[in-house]
């Protein structure tokens, strides 16, 4: 029995798109603390500010697309035909704000316009789509200890202004994370030099590595964070023109401003005194991220011939067993344990149905059962995070996968998690939490699946593993 301290066990369950696939459980046992470990399957999700979702006043709007754009040869608007502009690409996504509160997958149809459809608008910071880039499937390493993370995401997305008239793309972004809390979030940009002025001036820039975001009192945490970049009060030299006399004086870095002075849309990154001031400003970065295992180091040991201790024999008769005693005795009927069980180790979503968004499937998981008798607990907490779809060497993102906690459990004292919007986000690629306790407890828990994949999937029967992972407090 624990007094203090976590103990973490993993069960892993198979996802399948199409019936007739299992994968059997596994249980692994984690430390309670550990020093690097590696994160894979990271999410990064950040909508960079209002402005990258607002309305131009050309007429047009600004957004978010997935990918690296092709060359429209010269400063014009897009176009459906272009096919430059995309929901999905690889490892990254494009959401934006739902009626409901929550998000969906954008499109072409609905790039321009508000969560409850009506078209952005360049005045003000309300009518705007809040589109979010989510990157997928990014890998590094964390240590919770020292405060510290290095993590990488494959990809790009491109950020389009006036409808086309400018956009730049970003690609394969990076995250430093430092011991006092300081972070960085670069990329490799690229994209073409244009003008407001001179709608014939367009030419293909050279790429370069330069800051997307300076971040400031991040917390390393088991399950990732979420900051809002450094913008209010960061200054640029006097020749970009900055307003520097008002409340909203502010900046995104230097160096991503420079860039975008090549792409001659510089002043939407910046307080430069105009009326979209407001929707400038850096919104919230997300990232999500399940730390794997490691095995903590153990002391050498000291060869004999090397040592100078000496040995003391002890000797204890231990007399016959009058019964069990110990409350972790496998033998006694009132043992006091932490206990946690998965009906079957695998489901199956059936055959996927395709609509406007993508393809749609729903199912159950098995049933989780947990009891804590244990007369010393801080109550447990169930997580779950899910692996990409893979069908042979076709692939989608695990973001597709969401899911609805529900079951019962101990009043007042169990919780169920919030439900995760399938394609939406992070969607379960980040770990969600299924369950908690707060003391002492037994829960039931029956949860509905939900799948939202791309558009562009192939067919195929594809497989995800979510690996439910317990914590007992």
């Amino acid at each position: 029995m624990r007094k203090n301290g976590i103990t973490k066990t993993r069960k892993s369950l198979a996802l399948a798109a199409a019936a007739g696939v299992a994968v059997a459980m596994a249980a692994v046992a984690a430390p309670a603390q550990a020093a690097t470990q590696n994160v894979d399957g990271v999410s990064l999700t950040w909508g960079l500010n209002l402005e990258t979702g607002a309305g131009a006043f050309n007429g047009d709007c600004n957004y978010l697309s997935a990918g690296v754009a092709g060359n429209t040869g010269s400063s014009r608007a897009w176009t459906e035909a272009d096919n430059f502009y995309k929901p999905s690409d690889g490892n990254v996504s494009i959401i934006k704000a739902s009626a409901d509160g929550g998000t969906t997958a954008a499109s072409w149809a609905t790039r321009c316009l508000t969560a409850t459809g009506g078209k952005v608008s360049p005045i003000g910071t309300s009518n705007v789509s809040h589109n979010e880039v989510v990157f997928s499937e990014g890998e590094g390493t964390i240590d919770v200890a020292t405060n510290t993370a290095n993590v990488s995401w494959e990809g790009s997305f491109t950020s389009v202004f006036y409808g086309g008239l400018f956009y730049w793309s970003a690609s394969n972004p990076t995250l430093t994370v430092n011991a006092d809390g300081s972070a960085q979030l670069k990329a490799t940009l690229s994209g073409f030099g244009a003008s407001m002025d001179d709608t014939s001036v367009w030419e293909p820039l050279t790429p370069k590595v330069a800051t997307l975001a300076n971040l400031k009192g991040v917390d390393v945490t088991e399950d990732g964070f979420v900051v809002t970049p450094e913008y209010a009060g960061v200054k640029l030299p006097a020749e970009f023109g900055q307003q520097t006399g008002s409340a909203g004086l502010g900046s995104f870095p230097v160096d991503f401003v420079e860039y975008q002075n090549l792409t001659g849309a510089s002043s939407y990154w910046f307080s430069s005194g105009g009326s979209a001031d407001a929707r400038k400003v850096a919104t919230p970065l997300s990232i999500g991220w399940t730390a794997d295992a490691v095995e903590e180091p153990t002391d050498p040991e000291v060869p004999v011939e090397d040592s100078n201790d000496k040995n003391i024999d002890v000797e204890v008769k231990v007399p016959e067993s009058e019964g069990p005693t110990d409350p972790t005795d496998p033998t006694d009927p009132e043992k006091k344990e932490f206990k946690w069980e998965i009906e079957d180790g695998s489901t199956s979503l059936g055959t996927a149905s395709q609509n406007a968004a993508g393809f749609v499937a729903n199912g159950t998981l098995p049933a989780v059962t947990v009891t804590d008798t244990r007369d010393v607990t801080n109550g447990w907490s169930l997580t779950g995070k899910a692996s990409a779809f893979t069908a042979g060497a076709n692939k989608f993102a695990a973001s597709a996968l969401g899911w609805s906690p529900a079951g019962s459990g101990t009043e007042n004292v169990v919780k169920l998690g919030t439900p995760v919007l399938p394609g939406s986000g992070a969607g379960l690629s980040a770990s969600s939490v299924l369950a908690s306790a707060t003391g002492a407890s037994t829960a039931t828990l029956s949860t509905g699946i939900q799948l939202l994949a791309p558009t562009d999937a192939p067919a195929g029967d594809y497989t995800s593993t979510l690996t439910i992972t317990a914590i007992q407090k």
